[in-house]
């Protein structure tokens, strides 16, 4: 059974992906990426743990077909690893195909570290019911190792960490002091994948762009009609890549939105921050100047007294 491990409170439990509470893991585990991969790992959780709920059971698992049951998924927080499939369509024989995503994530990451998450991804770390037609592997970290940046110093484009395609698995390295620009860069990969994936199944059709209007959303519209022409099932795997293309599209925007309110708050605390500094710098010199000021009259006394004396 497909293991998810959901973080809280210091204390992680793990539970399938129906939801059925399994053994817990030792109190107060930490992840070994830190709050960097915790932050990342909760938003892959917040956007791809409902996809099933929100979009594929209704394509799959209802009065007409059945072959997704339930969500297919895993996430430990302690190692940062996560996995999610996403159904694709329906093969000649019935069989449901799968897009698989995986994330890894690393405290730093270089080229060595980079091919060694490759070969230790390849293998499925769950399978789903049906064939994985698909991959897409992310290598996801908030920094690079300083002998990489020296190396990329030194060497410019051909020492970068490259995206690598083998077949139809895609392995991409992602690395970004923010999780939420991190998460973006996620989707925004797996937006374009989809897009691309859904013009092909268009184009093998003979379905041009201007036929539904430049927008591939308007397929599921009941305006337009152009592929109401086809066999059934394949009108039907059509509609079921348009749905979850659309989900990618509405998590971009909405990632999109996240990365630019925190942008203002960063931009509003950052001036408060600025005042603050400049009240404090004030407040510094008239204390400074205050304390020559009274240094400056002990020194005219200390004369007096002294010419006194004499």
């Amino acid at each position: 059974m497909t293991q998810v491990v959901f973080k809280c409170c210091g204390s992680s439990s793990r539970m399938d992906a129906v939801g059925n509470v399994g053994v817990n893991t030792a109190e107060g585990a930490v992840p070994s990426e830190g709050l960097f991969a915790e932050g990342f790992l909760e938003l892959c959780q917040g956007f791809f743990a409902p996809m099933y709920r929100r979009v594929s059971s209704a394509w799959w698992n209802n009065g007409v077909y059945g072959a997704v049951k339930r969500a297919y998924y895993m996430c430990n927080f302690d190692v940062g690893v996560a996995e999610y499939y996403v159904p694709t369509v329906l093969n000649g024989e019935n069989f449901m195909q799968c897009h698989r995503i995986v994330v890894a994530v690393l405290p730093e990451l270089d080229e060595e570290k980079y091919e060694g998450e490759i070969n230790r991804l390849v293998r499925p770390l769950s399978m789903p019911l049906g064939f994985i037609d698909s991959e897409t592997i992310f290598v996801v970290a908030p920094k690079v190792t300083r002998q990489h940046a020296f190396k990329v110093w030194r060497e410019k484009f051909k020492a970068m960490l490259k995206i690598k395609r083998f077949g139809r698995r895609f392995v991409i390295p992602i690395v970004s002091p923010s999780p939420e620009i991190a998460f973006k860069k996620l989707l925004s990969h797996l937006k374009n994948f989809w897009q691309k994936r859904v013009e092909a199944f268009l184009d093998k059709l003979g379905i041009q762009p201007w036929m539904y209007d430049y927008k591939v959303r308007n397929l599921l519209s009941n305006t337009i009609k152009v592929i109401e022409n086809f066999n059934y099932q394949i009108t039907y795997c059509l509609k079921s890549m348009v749905a979850h293309l659309i989900v990618f599209e509405d998590g971009l925007y909405e990632a999109l939105k996240a990365i630019g309110r925190l942008n203002i708050l960063k931009s509003r605390v950052m001036d408060v921050a600025k005042r603050l500094t400049e009240a404090l710098d004030v407040i510094s010199v008239e204390r400074r100047e205050s304390l020559l000021a009274k240094l400056e009259e002990c020194l005219m006394i200390t004369c007096v007294i002294k010419q006194n004396q004499t």
